[in-house]
């Protein structure tokens, strides 16, 4: 069997390109808006951004937030605050992976009818 530590140098050859990833006891309290991961249970088609001992970074491309302070510390107004839609990067820790989909011959792939798309509300 395949250590973690494997696993991540194989990826590293996926970096920036899409791959299918199922989860396992992934706790209930990280699902939703923050990791773009509404149902835990599917398929998701997840871009690959970097791999490490505890885990794989993946894009979550529709995270949102709201934001109240500017980078030097000025408090924006409630009135002018507004959600705004950015690309954020999520570890998904390897206790949290039961199985990876890579795709090596293909450069573009759609989502399969079994997957969904991280970030996008189901």
């Amino acid at each position: 069997m395949m250590k973690s530590g494997g696993i991540s140098m194989f990826l590293e050859s996926f970096i920036n390109q899409k791959i299918q990833i199922k989860l396992k006891n992934f706790p209930e309290h990280l699902t939703g808006q923050m990791t773009g991961i509404y149902d835990p249970d599917a398929w998701y088609l997840v871009k690959l951004m970097k791999t490490e001992s505890l885990g794989i970074w993946v894009e979550n491309p529709c995270h949102k937030r709201v934001k109240i302070q500017e980078e030097d510390g000025t408090v924006i107004p409630e009135d002018k605050q507004k959600e705004e839609e950015c690309t954020t990067n999520v570890l998904i820790r390897w206790e949290y992976i039961s199985s990876v989909i890579t795709f090596p011959a293909e450069t573009t792939i759609g989502v399969d009818k079994k997957a969904k798309l991280i970030g996008f509300r189901p």
